[in-house]
């Protein structure tokens, strides 16, 4: 893949994340800025699965301040209705 495919496919992925959660925070510092790993292009192999859904691709985010890692199936961030709601824990 060249550096403009790889470039497209990033922003592309970022969009989706945009879309599918646009006000997300980090989960454990409360950060709003993330990167998106290299990874991006790794799969979750399901020894079980049928075989269209054997591999399944992640996109990887690291958050720029803390570094926390959280993995999702593109396929289900492509398929989610937009925006995915998130509940945000009650402030005490």
């Amino acid at each position: 893949m060249n550096a403009n495919a790889a470039s497209e496919q990033l922003d592309e992925l970022a969009k989706l994340f945009k879309e599918s959660f646009p006000d997300v925070h980090c989960l454990r510092c409360d950060n709003d800025e993330f990167y998106i790993l290299p990874s991006a292009r790794q799969t979750i192999v399901l020894p079980d699965g049928p075989p269209s859904e054997a591999a399944l691709p992640v996109m990887t985010l690291a958050c720029t301040r803390c570094g926390h890692i959280e993995q999702h199936l593109i396929r289900m961030l492509r398929e989610a209705s937009k925006p995915i709601e998130v509940e945000r824990p009650a402030e005490s």
